[in-house]
């Protein structure tokens, strides 16, 4: 097996001749190629310096026969098999092998020749060492390599089989197939069943066996890379071995496989299997024949065929038939009757139907229901502040919810609907009268508009009315029940049933919607049955107030009906009373509320601001009091006096009660102020002493603004806190808002 290997070393070895014969600056003496002439099978020689072996050509194996040079004799390789004869003619030689061979070395002179065989071969003539340039005759033959490797030995074997499947047609008649009865009637019919046997179909060509695979390398596992099978015309088999490529066969050892394949025909075809390999030991192939003779399975030579009424009709081998009778009577045998014979072993199978035809009466009705419904209504308000303590000129803003829910009260349940009587038959049929009945025994009033008894002619419907009260929405069942007149004596019923259901009844409704609104705030919305509860979420301005005193703020919320024919103008109302506080002491406000009061907003504006100014400087700063009150501490506690300051101010404006301390502090406070800028205090260390009364007097003006000391602290809404921004007052705000 010639390798990548194998041709690079020869190209190697023949480049490295040519180099060092250049290098040398030496001219052969001859003409010819220094290998010499073709093998007898036209194999060109490669001329390769030096004493080459198969080794270090690339090659698995090399075997040198002795004594060397080996005479005219037959030479048996190493793995004790395989043999090879060599026959001198002396400057050449002739072999022949039993292994094939890759390559044969010849070498004579200082060099080799190296007669490679692609593909391997077993054997050739006219052998011979390298030309001496000195005579242009081959050198005498110092030795012979012969080059080697093993190829797996593959065989196998080829199975085959198929099927010949004989096809059954059945046929099965009945007469008469049809009968119109009435009650007590009888008919009898008679049944054939027919069956046909072709001449048989072959199908399930199918080719299968074993490949075997033996390793005849002595000393080199085999790497298996995969193993195929091929069958000619058809395409590739399944091959299972039982392992998991690439698999590592061992020297001498074997791996045999199973193939298997279908195929389309029952034509003669080669089957070949291939394992490749990887490595030093070389793949292999192996064929077999595959051939059909006689079927090997018979499917249906012979049938059994059933019948769904008479039961087993027999076996057949041969096409033929069978005949059997059956009997029908009315009402028993009412209907359709289907009768199937079946193929036991194909299923194959044909029917034949008898009608059987006993009419009668079909009742079928619908059942409507109606009810009065009417609404109660409720109606819910809340505040979120109980109680508020103000100052004189303050305002706050209180959130309220209305909330609205409904009940229902149901009434005057009624079912009412049409009864249809249906004669199927070709023949008139006689009813003695209609009636309609609820569960668990209510009567209806039934109007056909006809007297009876009444004939119905053949193919006509009998339409009736009915109606009924009901003491309640149960679920019920409604039955109607038409009486036939029999012949020649007796009657029968024929009844059909609707279910009562009041879930898609028609509801009347009473009260169903109201409209809400607030004496305050005006209307809330309209609010229906369905949609409740609904919460209305609004917020109402309390204050301001220009005194001192006791004060309530009253709200009320409101509904009533909507102006429906049958609604009955019901009203309900709830009220939220909040008492005020505005002491006389005053109270006091947050420089929170202070700030976003100003005249720039954004809360509403409380013109105590305006006994400062927003605009006036604010001593040293150089910055108005607004802009101060706008500026963030950020560490520098010059503004946080300076916030709590102006808010104690203001306070003060307003009307708050004064202490001691805190008159101390704001005297305090206004030296600091026309001493020192922001700057200034920015600068001043932690422990500093001027820097520590600034913390000082901002925690004692920081308790009386927040209520800690003083006449106390004025409810504040959220408009005291940074950040609050509105676009508009903030009057009435309409949220629907289901709870």
């Amino acid at each position: 097996m010639i390798t990548l290997t194998t041709f690079r070393n020869l190209l190697i070895l023949t480049l490295a001749l040519a180099l060092g014969i250049a290098f040398a600056g030496v001219q052969p003496a001859y003409a010819q190629d220094p290998g010499g002439a073709p093998s007898g099978d036209g194999v060109d020689p490669i001329y390769v310096p030096g004493n080459p072996t198969c080794s270090a050509l690339g090659y698995t194996y090399g075997f040198k026969p002795q004594p060397e040079p080996p005479p005219t004799g037959t030479y048996t390789f190493p793995d004790g098999l395989n043999t090879v004869s060599i026959v001198r003619d002396d400057p050449s030689f002739d072999w022949s092998a039993t292994l094939a061979v890759d390559a044969v070395i010849v070498k004579g002179g200082p060099n080799a020749d190296a007669f490679v065989y692609v593909p391997e071969d077993k054997a050739d003539t006219e052998l011979h060492a390298p030309i001496n340039p000195n005579n242009g005759q081959p050198y005498g033959i110092s030795h012979i390599e012969f080059c080697y490797d093993y190829e797996v030995v593959v065989t196998k074997t080829a199975n085959t089989s198929f099927t010949r499947t004989f096809q059954w047609t059945i046929d099965k008649s009945v007469t008469p197939a049809t009968w119109d009865l009435f009650t007590g009637d009888s008919g009898t019919s008679q049944y054939t069943v027919a069956v046909t046997k072709d001449a048989g179909t072959d199908s399930g060509w199918t080719v299968s066996g074993k490949i075997t695979i033996k390793n005849p390398d002595p000393t080199n596992a085999a790497s298996i890379t995969g193993v195929t099978d091929e069958i000619s015309g058809a395409g590739a088999a399944t091959v299972d071995c039982g392992v998991t490529f690439p698999y590592s066969l061992a020297a001498g050892g074997t791996l045999e496989c199973t193939y298997s394949q279908g195929l389309p025909d029952g034509t003669n075809r080669t089957n070949t299997a291939t394992a490749t390999t990887s490595g030093k030991v070389g793949g292999g192939t192996g064929t077999a024949a595959v051939t059909f003779g006689d079927p090997t399975t018979l499917v249906n030579d012979t049938i059994t065929v059933n019948d769904s009424v008479e039961g087993s009709l027999g076996s057949f081998s041969d096409s033929g038939s069978a005949t059997y009778e059956r009997t029908f009577t009315c009402d028993s045998d009412e209907g359709t009757h289907n009768n199937t014979a079946t193929i036991v072993e194909t299923g194959q199978n044909d029917d034949a139907s008898v009608a059987v035809n006993c009419y009668a009466l079909a009742v079928t009705k619908d059942a409507a229901t109606s009810l009065t419904r009417t609404w109660t209504w409720t109606i819910a308000k809340a505040a979120d502040q109980p109680e508020l303590t103000l100052a004189v000129g303050q305002s706050f803003l209180v959130n309220y919810d209305v909330t609205v829910s409904a009940t229902s009260a149901d009434s005057a349940w009624a079912v009412s609907g049409n009864i249809a009587v249906y004669n199927p038959a070709p023949i008139a049929a006689t009813i003695n009268g209609v009636a309609d009945v609820v569960s668990p025994g209510i009567t209806a009033a039934v109007n056909c508009g006809v007297t009876f008894p009444y004939a119905l002619p053949a193919g006509e419907t009998l339409e009736c009315s009915y109606s009924a009260a009901l003491p309640n929405a149960d679920s019920r069942t409604n039955t109607a029940t038409a009486t036939l007149q029999n012949t020649p004596s007796g009657t029968t019923g024929f009844s059909g049933s609707a279910d009562v259901s009041f879930a898609n009844a028609t509801v009347t409704e009473i009260d169903e919607c109201i409209d809400v609104a607030d004496d305050k705030g005006g209307a809330l919305g309209t609010v229906c049955a369905d949609a409740v509860p609904i919460t209305f979420e609004y917020s109402l301005t309390v204050g301001p107030y220009d005194t001192c005193g006791e004060y309530t703020f009253v709200n009320v919320a409101s509904f009533v009906t909507t102006d429906d024919d049958n609604d009955t103008d019901a009203t309900g109302s709830a009220t939220v009373s909040i008492p005020v506080h505005v002491p006389c002491g005053g109270c006091t406000l947050t420089q929170g509320y202070w700030k976003t009061h100003s005249k720039y907003g954004p809360a509403p504006y409380d013109d105590t601001w305006a006994q400062i100014g927003e605009d006036t400087a604010f001593f040293l700063s150089g910055q108005s009091y607004y802009q101060v009150m706008w500026t963030p501490p950020a560490g520098n506690v010059y503004y946080n006096l300076a916030h709590q300051y102006i808010a104690a101010k203001l306070n003060g404006l307003n009307g708050a009660a004064s202490t001691p301390a805190v008159d101390t502090a704001i005297t305090e406070a206004t030296a600091l102020f026309n001493t020192y800028t922001p700057a200034q205090v920015a600068a001043l260390k932690a422990n500093n002493a001027v820097r520590k009364q600034f913390v000082a007097l901002a925690a004692t003006l920081a308790s009386y603004n927040e209520g800690t000391i003083g006449p106390g602290h004025c409810d504040e809404d959220v408009s005291s806190i940074a950040g609050f921004s509105i676009d508009q007052p903030k009057v009435f705000i309409p949220l629907v808002s289901v709870k």
